[in-house]
């Protein structure tokens, strides 16, 4: 059998077990081989009955001296054989099943498990091994223990990997030789054996960081080739002004950081190449990554062209409509608006419009890659919070035009740059890791139900000073699986209370877009003094006047999450607060993530820590967007393997090319393009 064969027709794995392993992720043959335990019980030495001192986990052997059956209180069977190997020892059973189920006097055995004093030394329900019928017991070496689901047992699944590895047909080489010599493998198949039998600790490591080894490598070459295969479309060169980051700051009303301007020169460069740039601009929030993006599209739009920017929602794409007309405005550069609620008659307009001056900027949801939307001249494309994107959605974004326009993602979650390069390989990396000056201090606060008066009276202090307040709930109505108050009937209690007096707005996801915008207008613009709100404001909104961030049951929210949230204060001269309101009953795994919070400002610090603690696939996403779910590599811990896989050379084009397509089953059978 190959590896991306089903697994139902392994022999001894029929239709019921097949369903049993499907819930473990399991239906091919790599998937189960990959499937690799957790923990091992190490049973290598045997040692001597009369050495066993209770409380330890050892293995002995011998043979069943006595058996005795016999029913227990409540209608178990309970079985209890003496086992010797010239000193005796109590096998003890509540269950006449198997292993108990195959004793009998004389047999010879092998004995795994944690020595108790029941009446003297004894193992209740230890693992037991039976040699075949006139060999000598002997230690049955490194015993796996694998996750399971309800119906496999431990020793089921021991068995259909042992047939796995029996029926498996040579693999093809991945790494190279002397990558695998340096690991101790001659090849896969003795690799894969490792993992499931190895001869000690050691190996059964070093077999585990190989096979994370391959799928590091194979996901890194594959991105490569998607890269270089790219890089061999025509693109567009774009020399206009500015050329460089001091050039654009010479309009703006405050110096750039030394972060930006390296960001800056390095898409400015990019762009004056024919060759097409595919960039992702990762920076902490309110790091200044807008102004990079409106240099880029100043550069193109002088040079002739269309540029696009393209935001998950209408109120981050209003947001960026706002801040490029004031980056754009000196440079004479028009800046147009498209977004889900844009009405039949001033799509037309825009349409038009467009015919005749496509050298704009045109910013908007993904209504702005429609296909009534004139985009002949496209040369720029500016994607801001989708680093979920897997590879494959970030080439339908471009896929099909040409020449095929350079490509600028942005990221306000930034990531460690070992994993960022893994995730994000075909793409180069530029990051934006300081803070503009002359900001004040965010303080964060945690909070119980005993600090809410007192947090009242703050809230009260702070609007009377002119100031505003972001005060965002998990929920948009009221729940009776709760007792969190929800955002509708906060919203409710506050235009009632004593805050009203200040003006209040609502904002949440299941608002029309023209009433969400109309409440971020009103809050950005100081009309009103709160904004209450669900997550939908944990990117993109820009209120310097803004100085209090309320969270209602914060421990529902993953530290990433949180500290989005608390970016949308702090970006005022004056200091501001952020208040982490917790509930009664929060996990102790909650309670981390906000003292975690609490602890740094540091984005990379944050994000790094909301790894350790919720793993990739939620801080990240996994396959709905694209990426992979890796069976054996570990995206939060394997650091060093990621550095590692950097300097592994890839096979040729036309092996690579093979093996990625043979190796799909890996990545959930996720797809490369052009491969």
């Amino acid at each position: 059998m190959k590896l991306d064969d089903q697994v139902r027709w392994l022999r001894g794995v029929g239709p019921a077990r097949a369903d049993l392993l499907k819930k473990l992720g399991i239906e091919l043959l790599g998937e189960l081989l990959l499937h690799l335990p957790r923990a091992w019980l190490d049973r290598r030495t045997v040692v001597p009955v009369a050495s066993a001192v209770p409380g330890e986990t050892l293995t002995v052997a011998g043979t069943v001296l006595s058996l005795n059956r016999r029913r227990a209180a409540g209608g178990r069977v309970m079985v209890e054989a003496v086992l010797s190997d010239g000193a005796p020892i109590r096998l003890v059973f509540f269950s006449d099943r198997y292993p108990a189920s195959r004793l009998e006097k004389g047999l010879q055995l092998v004995a795994s498990g944690t020595v108790e004093n029941y009446r003297g030394p004894a193992m209740v329900h230890p693992d037991l091994l039976f040699p075949p019928a006139g060999e000598e017991p002997e230690a049955p070496g490194m015993l796996p223990l694998y996750p399971l689901t309800a119906g496999l047992t431990q020793g089921m699944m021991r068995r259909i990997i042992a047939l796995g590895l029996e029926e498996l047909s040579s693999p093809s080489p991945l790494l190279p030789e002397e990558v695998m010599a340096k690991a101790g493998f001659p090849d896969r198949m003795a690799l894969l054996r490792a993992a499931h039998r190895p001869e000690d600790p050691g190996e059964a490591r070093r077999a585990r960081d190989t096979l994370a080894l391959e799928e590091l490598c194979l996901y890194r070459w594959a991105l490569r080739m998607v890269r270089a295969r790219t890089d061999r479309e025509p693109g567009v060169a774009l020399t206009a002004r500015p050329h460089t980051p001091g050039e654009f700051a010479a309009g703006l009303p405050w110096p750039l950081t030394e972060a930006q301007e390296r960001a800056m020169g390095e898409t400015l460069n990019d762009l004056s190449r024919p060759e097409p740039m595919r960039r992702l601009l990762q920076g902490d929030v309110g790091s200044g990554k807008t102004v990079v993006a409106a240099a880029a599209c100043a550069r193109c739009v002088l040079s002739g062209h269309t540029a696009v920017l393209m935001a998950p929602t209408e109120v981050l794409a209003v947001q960026h409509h706002r801040s490029l007309r004031g980056f754009l405005e000196y440079l004479g550069v028009r800046v147009r608006l498209l977004t889900g609620g844009t009405g039949a008659a001033a799509r037309k307009a825009l349409a038009g419009e467009m015919e005749q001056r496509p050298d704009c900027v045109l910013v908007g949801t993904h209504a702005v890659l429609e296909d009534w939307v004139p985009l002949s001249r496209l040369a720029l494309l500016v994607v801001d919070e989708q680093h979920r994107f897997g590879v494959m959605q970030r080439e339908r974004l471009t896929a099909g035009r040409a020449p095929r326009p350079h490509v600028l993602i942005m990221s306000a979650t930034p990531i460690p740059r070992t994993l960022a390069m893994t995730l994000y390989g075909d793409l180069d990396l530029s990051v934006i890791d300081t803070m503009p000056p002359g900001r004040g201090r965010t303080v964060t606060r945690i909070i119980g139900e005993g600090g809410k008066r007192e947090l009242a009276e703050f809230i009260l202090e702070r609007l009377s000073l002119g100031e505003q307040v972001f005060m965002v709930y998990p929920l948009k109505e009221v729940s009776d699986n709760t007792p969190t108050l929800d955002a509708e009937t906060a919203f409710e209690r506050i235009v009632r209370g004593p805050l009203g007096k200040w003006g209040a707005v609502l904002l949440h996801g299941g608002m029309p877009p023209g009433r969400k915008v109309e409440a971020v207008t009103a809050f950005a613009t100081g009309k009103v003094g709160i904004l209450v709100s669900t997550t939908v404001i944990e990117v993109g909104i820009d209120v310097p006047g803004a100085t209090v961030m309320v969270i209602s049951g914060a421990g529902r929210f993953g530290l990433s999450q949180l500290h989005q949230l608390r970016g949308r204060v702090g970006r005022g001269k004056g200091d501001s607060w952020c208040f982490l309101v917790h509930e009664e009953g929060d996990s102790p795994q909650a309670m981390a993530r906000l003292n975690a919070l609490a602890g740094t400002s540091d984005g990379f610090r944050v994000a790094s820590k909301d790894l350790e603690l919720r793993g990739p696939g939620q801080v990240l996403g996994t396959r709905q967007h694209g990426i992979p779910e890796f069976r054996v590599a570990d995206l939060a811990g394997d650091t060093g393997l990621m550095k590692e896989s950097e300097n592994i050379p890839a096979p040729g084009d036309a092996e690579l090319e093979r093996l990625v397509r043979e190796e799909a089953w890996r990545f959930g059978g996720l797809s490369f393009p052009g491969i």
